[in-house]
């Protein structure tokens, strides 16, 4: 068990590098002026940056759910960001400028915000968070996600060619490392995880659902707007959630619980996602559906 707490520790610590380098090769001034300059980014801000963490605490204050599952919660909806989002709202067929654009703002803005949004999350959930000291933040969440950022900034200056072969390859390994470290921080949890309340369960598939919703009707009236708001209120940063549950050692408790969460909610989503590939289409008039943002600039 000590071996695999070793590992989940490794994953995490090599992924939030790996999110940063990926939002660094994508960056791209004309692309993000582009998904910028549409209506639906700053509905999409709100929703993500707002909406979003107060339908969290709405949900864990009036279902009875356990104090750790409740942090998690709220925990994850305080670390926007959306890495994944990406690839799933490529399938769907949304708009991929307005979704990177929103992706690596609300990337920037939570490593900006977390040390307030931390504290904040102190006060309403002292059993389960604590606040790292500053410079344990620094050094394993802040400049971790920061120093390779700027470095794939650079490299796409410097080297285009090799920022364009590198994208994809980091990209696939952070949602790898992602998936295989949620996988093992369950699995190393799982005999607490066995003991969790019905109400936290609920609450997650509750919050999934309801900011999936908050999305889908921010991003009206285009169904590209639509899709992409949608995926992006669901998908959060769990990189950055998974660092500060691994920053201190009382934090340490909530790692499994946010493997489980985050395994809980992209099998939620999965009937929104189905739901909104069949309403597209009929809007379209059954007809093959194409994407309301620019795709190729993406890099997926």
């Amino acid at each position: 068990m000590d071996a695999l707490q070793s590992f989940v520790g490794l994953m995490i610590s090599t992924f939030i590098i790996a999110l940063g380098l990926s939002q660094g090769l994508s960056w791209r001034m004309a692309d993000l002026g582009h998904g910028v300059r549409q209506p639906a980014f700053a509905r999409g801000l709100g929703v993500c940056l707002i909406g979003v963490p107060l339908l969290s605490l709405i949900v864990v204050k009036v279902l009875p759910v356990p104090p750790v599952a409740a942090g998690v919660i709220a925990l994850m909806a305080f670390c926007p960001g959306l890495p994944m989002a990406l690839n799933v709202v490529s399938q769907q067929k949304g708009n991929l400028s307005l979704t990177l654009a929103l992706s690596i703002t609300l990337s920037l803005v939570a490593i900006v915000l977390m040390p307030l949004s931390l504290n904040l999350l102190e006060q309403l959930f002292p059993v389960a968070i604590q606040s790292p000291p500053y410079g344990v933040l620094l050094g394993r969440v802040i400049l971790p996600f920061l120093v390779p950022f700027a470095l794939g900034i650079g490299l796409q200056k410097v080297a285009p060619v090799w920022a364009h072969r590198l994208r994809k390859p980091v990209k696939l390994y952070f949602n790898v490392a992602l998936g295989v470290a949620a996988l093992a921080m369950v699995m190393a949890s799982f005999p607490l995880l066995k003991r969790l309340h019905f109400w936290a369960l609920a609450a997650m598939v509750v919050v999934t659902l309801g900011a999936a919703a908050l999305g889908h009707v921010a991003g009206r009236p285009r169904p590209g707007d639509r899709t992409a708001l949608a995926i992006s209120a669901v998908f959060g940063n769990p990189a950055f959630a998974f660092c500060l549950g691994g920053s201190t050692y009382p934090m340490k408790s909530l790692l499994g619980v946010m493997g489980l969460y985050l395994l809980i909610r992209t099998a939620a989503l999965v009937p929104y996602l189905l739901w909104n590939r069949r309403h597209q289409a009929s809007e379209r008039g059954g007809g093959p559906s194409v994407p309301s943002g620019r795709r190729a600039s993406a890099g997926t």
